[in-house]
């Protein structure tokens, strides 16, 4: 049972270090929007574990995966019209 969390909990970490900042890094994302990210990818794992005592990256990956390209193209829309 520890070693699945522990997997679980790995790639959770995997996927916040390559979504969180290669991702948001890459689009220049706003801090405030990059801690928006993380507040809600955190709340969903938080209350993922709560519920299911184990991180079921079913569960928990959909939704911050979605708000992230939301953000990102947000971003890239708002940073072409600074440019024009």
């Amino acid at each position: 049972m520890s070693n699945t969390l522990l997997m679980q909990l790995f790639a959770l970490s995997l996927y916040t270090l390559f979504m969180g900042f290669t991702f948001c890094d890459g689009f220049k994302l706003h801090i405030l929007r990059k801690l928006l990210w993380f507040s809600v990818f955190a709340a969903i794992s938080i209350y993922v574990i709560k519920t299911k005592n184990e991180f079921n990256l079913s569960l928990i990956l959909p939704i911050p995966t979605l708000l992230a390209i939301l953000l990102c193209a947000y971003e890239k829309i708002r940073s072409k019209g600074k440019t024009s």
